[in-house]
């Protein structure tokens, strides 16, 4: 199926400016005409052809259903990051591509970059909630469930055709941690990039980036390969409530390597990185004035291959096969001579096994399948030095899944979509996750989504079972997180080139994992079953492109957030970094002088709630911030591309509520909070590449 997707693209382009002509502004397209894969602007020659695979490539998700979908069919709101909108607005991670998205905002702890989406970002949580995939093999490792995107995930942005962003659970087609959204990263074909590249950026603070990479074959016969080496250069920050002197640890470095190929209908890919990432605040307690005070170290290797192959008109059939390797690792300096380590490993093998069958033609078909993985994790920790008397606790559990899903499409202005996964852990539970939608519309032009889903998450090794002996209790009876989603969704294409979605949505999570005192011993932490948030409203996005090579875009999220303990009444209006409103837009020129697009783009935040002390008082909330973007891209200039740009062009730094990881405990005296902690200054870089 993967083999195939550069022909079902050309075939929607075909199909929808035919469907449109009667409406349309600009000329229609021969598929004959349309390059392989939707291809960056550099590679088109027609601005015409240009809007239509630009606009196919926006228009096609693969990673709500696992099989290719248009918007108006698939049973969740998506947005699709185009690779012309990744190059044009100079996103140097996945991280920045998706905070341009109507509803997500990002929280940059300087431990990770997290993940917030239409109000909710639950503190300590280190994406698990969130499913990252990368061409359909799931990110989220084993023992703590953390999937980067920033510069500590599996996949370089040079190597990136489109990211998929899917809000909402499901669980019905992937089960855990599919819980409030997906993010799906298509990577680069041999037939939509260059034999070879390399790229040297310089950031005045995330430092130097390499990046080279080579492709050879085309659409069905192709391997590829990429590397991405990063040295932070880091900036100097100020938190009072640490040290009284500007904190400057704040460095990281990062190897990213790829190799992918495929031959017909067989597929394999291998990802690897490293990720070291200094933290400036002196986490758990560490002395803030070593450099570095607290250090994590993430290493990932994933290898997945498989075969899909059409046995006949009606029946698709595909197996995969999949391994992970994961270790976290990190070093807690308390003083010069007294150092604290943590490790988490995880080791992963599994399978899958899926076919589709088209039980009526065009009409009516059914997607079914089976999946199951070993896992191995162990935790460890000691005081260097000390390591007889340290800790250490193994877990192993399995998981099998089965799941389908009936889609249909009776009448040309109706179609549904049902489907249900039941889910078997072995050591935590068994969860059944259902959804349907409701699709009503006048195809290409207009349209009426339902939907309903119920999805969960079960807790990871770190959250259920991990002890240090210090500061972390266990808690085997830990249980899964469920949450219950209700969404309606108005869709529009009012001309050529224009796409717009209202969303009304309401999602209830309960028994979320939250960090808690001990209730047997005070002194320690332990994650409990004890959350529930609820978060309801409405987002709006829009997205438009004109032959003439102007592209905007523009979106936002009002949500009403409220929490409080299971079997206790919901507050609202005053839960921890849940921001009331989020918006986003950004405009870019055509290729000016015939050389150069000019992009800028704009993101807001709403003021969010900080944590409150030992005695319930409140801290200093994170103010209302802005962050504006300029961005100049030269795609070819005989074989160079050249990207210059400037982030938070302001300047004034987001003021992020703070993870209880940075409070400080002195000997003898109350707990010291760190309700807020600085976000990242005014940057500055260059990116320079030659390619053929």
């Amino acid at each position: 199926m993967r083999s195939r997707r550069a022909h079902v693209l050309a075939v929607i382009v075909a199909t929808s400016l035919g469907a449109s002509g009667a409406r349309a502004q600009g000329p229609g397209v021969d598929v004959a005409d349309l390059p392989p894969l939707p291809a960056t602007d550099d590679e088109v020659s027609s601005s015409a052809t240009l809007l239509a695979a630009a606009s196919a490539e926006e228009d096609v998700v693969v990673g709500a259903a696992k099989r290719e979908q248009t918007l108006g069919n698939v049973a969740s709101a998506v947005t699709v990051v185009s690779s012309d909108r990744i190059r044009r607005f100079g996103y140097r991670t996945v991280s920045e591509a998706i905070a341009g998205v109507a509803g997500v905002f990002i929280q940059d702890t300087r431990l990770t970059q997290q993940v917030g989406i239409r109000g909710v970002q639950v503190p300590g949580g280190f994406n698990s909630r969130i499913l990252v995939l990368v061409d359909g093999a799931t990110l989220n490792e084993a023992w703590g469930a953390f999937a980067g995107v920033g510069y500590d995930g599996l996949v370089s942005i040079d190597d990136i055709a489109r990211i998929e962003v899917i809000r909402g659970p499901v669980g019905a087609v992937y089960g855990t941690n599919a819980f409030f959204a997906i993010i799906n990263i298509v990577t680069r074909s041999a037939a939509e990039g260059q034999r070879a590249w390399g790229r040297v950026a310089i950031n005045s603070i995330n430092g130097v980036v390499t990046t080279a990479g080579f492709a050879a074959g085309g659409v069905n016969q192709q391997v590829r390969g990429s590397l991405l080496v990063m040295d932070r250069f880091g900036e100097s920050l100020q938190v009072d409530e640490i040290s009284a002197d500007p904190l400057a640890a704040d460095g990281a470095r990062t190897l990213i390597g790829a190799v992918v190929g495929q031959y017909e209908g067989s597929f394999l890919q291998l990802r690897a990185y490293r990720s070291r990432r200094d933290s400036p605040f002196a986490a758990y307690d560490s002395d803030p004035t070593l450099d570095p005070a607290y250090s994590l170290w993430n290493t990932q290797a994933l290898l997945e291959g498989g075969h899909t192959r059409e046995l006949s008109k009606r029946l698709t059939a595909s197996v995969r096969g999949y391994g992970t390797l994961y270790r976290f690792y990190d070093e807690i300096n308390y003083a010069a001579d007294d150092q604290f380590v943590d490790y988490g490993d995880a080791r992963t093998i599994g399978a899958e096994v899926r076919g589709r069958y088209e039980l009526v033609p065009e009409k009516l078909g059914l997607t079914a399948g089976v999946e199951a993985n070993y896992n191995q994790t162990e935790s460890r920790s000691f005081t260097v030095g000390m390591e007889p008397d340290g800790v250490k606790i193994p877990l192993d559990f399995t998981t099998q899944g089965v799941y389908s899903e009936l889609d249909g499409q009776p009448l040309p202005w109706l179609g549904f979509t049902a489907g249900v996964r039941f889910d078997r852990n072995s050591v935590i539970a068994s969860r059944l996750s259902p959804r349907g939608a409701l699709f009503i519309a006048k195809p290409e032009n207009y349209g009426l989504k339902l939907l309903y889903a119920e999805g969960f998450r079960n807790p990871s090794a770190f959250e259920g079972y991990f002890a240090d002996g210090v500061d972390f209790s266990a808690n085997p009876g830990i249980e899964p997180e469920t949450i219950r989603s209700y969404e309606a969704v108005l869709w529009a294409r009012p001309t050529t080139g224009l796409s717009t979605r209202v969303s009304a949505f309401y999602w209830d999570a309960r028994d979320v994992v939250e960090q808690r005192a001990d209730p047997i011993d005070m002194t320690l932490q332990q994650f409990q079953n004890v959350g529930r948030y609820i978060t309801r409203g409405v987002e709006v996005e829009a997205s438009y492109r004109t032959s003439e090579g102007w592209y905007a875009f523009g979106g936002g999220a009002f949500a009403q957030v409220g929490s409080g303990e299971t079997g206790t009444e919901i507050s609202y209006g005053d839960v921890v970094n849940a921001p009331k409103a989020t918006a986003t837009g950004g405009v870019s020129t055509p290729k000016l002088y015939g050389h150069a697009h000019v992009s800028a783009d704009v993101q807001f935040i709403s003021r969010r709630q900080t944590r409150v002390d030992e005695d319930g008082n409140a801290s200093p909330s994170s103010p209302p911030w802005t962050g504006i973007n300029a961005t100049v891209y030269v795609p070819n200039l005989r074989g160079f591309d050249l990207t210059a740009g400037v982030r938070n062009i302001l300047g004034t730094r987001d003021l992020q509520p703070a993870p209880g990881d940075y409070d400080r405990f002195p000997e003898m005296e109350p707990t010291v909070l760190v309700p807020r902690i600085p976000g990242e200054g005014r940057e500055v870089y260059v990116k320079v590449g030659y390619s053929y």
